[in-house]
């Protein structure tokens, strides 16, 4: 009978990003983990949260127990090496669990500007699981800088699954916006509102959704809800609420990638407006295409791109990656909930995600999954 398994997780939720709390609750939802315990990501915070963090390692006396990397854009970046190192340190953990996470990539002047990337205190990282990565840029970043990988997807792509999706009626075309990227929109109001409209024309009785996942949006969105007569949905926390918002719009441009994110986990025809190289990672990963709104788009660009994301040979081809990214996320699930009940030992957790186990009879997780340019 195995001893008590925990896993700790690491991740910036909290702090009102509609982005991360998803990915928190997606993880919640797929592995039926509260996730309690949550590492702090820096220095100063494990001294500011001492007697928290030491009450929580007391508790975990016996137990074995896991980091899991809730995901966002952390692989390579310094900070999030740091945190990583010490949340294996504070918590004497095993391993560390890497799913679904982005790294920014080197021409990536926006991420790279916002943070450093050290690559070394990352490769310093033992016992580490890396059980595929959210897309193509970041699993050559990997493999030029650290370790081969697997392209698995965004883990966010799970949560529609979790929720179950909500049922748009053909009669009401309703045309979902969001724009923001910190600290402020890379895109013009007035040519986002300048597209909707030439759009709106095919749909005299469409409705504008303006949606905002962040506080720092606030601006932004009142301005785009002035403009196009329409009302803003905003993030209070309750992501079940905005993932429903979003699955019911009958289209979707966003410049905030947990909005088409969600956009097309729950089948929604989405527009990504691209800023960094997360969002051309993402959505590679969905349609094996770069987006084709980068920063200066224009209105007529925009409006095309929304008319196109409606075509059926496009919404299939999503589909379909959308799918099979499903499927390796949740063979991910399966071998981290395996771990939690005695079935995998840890050791055998870090070896199916690296890749080193080839399935058995008795494997109803389906190792083996690495793909053959990432052997």
């Amino acid at each position: 009978m195995p001893g008590q398994r925990r896993i700790i997780y690491l991740g910036w939720q909290g702090f009102g990003n509609f982005g991360d709390d998803l990915l928190h609750d997606t993880w919640k939802g797929a592995l039926a983990d509260p996730l309690e315990l949550q590492a702090p990501v820096t220095r100063r915070a494990y001294l500011k949260a001492a007697p928290k963090v030491i009450g929580q390692r007391m508790s975990l006396t016996g137990a074995e127990r896991i980091i899991l990397l809730g995901g966002g854009t952390t692989i390579g970046f310094q900070n999030w090496g740091r945190a990583a190192h010490l949340a294996l340190r504070y918590y004497r953990a095993e391993g560390l669990v890497i799913a679904g996470s982005g790294a920014a990539a080197p021409h990536d002047r926006f991420a790279l500007g916002l943070q450093r990337d050290d690559w070394e205190t990352w490769r310093a990282l033992r016992d580490v699981a890396l059980c595929g990565v959210r897309g193509p840029l970041t699993a050559d970043v990997c493999v030029r800088q650290w370790r081969a990988t697997n392209v698995i997807g965004d883990p966010a792509l799970l949560y529609p699954l979790q929720v179950g999706l909500p049922s748009r009626g053909t009669s009401q075309h309703l045309i979902g916006v969001c724009l923001g990227a910190s600290p402020a929109t890379r895109f013009s109001t007035a040519t986002v509102v300048r597209a909707i409209t030439a759009y709106r024309a095919a749909y005299p009785e469409s409705l504008v959704r303006v949606l905002q996942l962040f506080p720092e949006d606030a601006g932004t969105a009142q301005d785009l809800a002035s403009r196009l007569d329409s009302a803003v949905v905003t993030f209070d926390g309750n992501v079940r609420a905005m993932v429903r918002a979003i699955g019911e719009c009958s289209v979707l441009l966003s410049e905030r990638l947990h909005g088409a994110v969600v956009g097309v986990a729950s089948g929604v025809p989405t527009v990504p407006l691209a800023y960094a190289s997360k969002c051309d990672d993402f959505w590679l990963s969905v349609t094996g295409e770069s987006p084709n709104l980068q920063v200066g788009a224009t209105s007529e660009q925009i409006a095309e791109e929304l008319r196109r994301a409606t075509e059926p040979s496009r919404i299939s081809v999503v589909a379909d990656h959308v799918r099979c990214l499903q499927d390796s996320l949740e063979k991910v699930v399966a071998a981290v909930r395996q771990w939690k009940t005695g079935q995998l030992t840890t050791g055998e957790l870090l070896s199916w995600a690296n890749g080193e186990v080839r399935a058995t009879t008795s494997s109803p997780i389906g190792v083996g999954t690495q793909s053959e340019t990432s052997k």
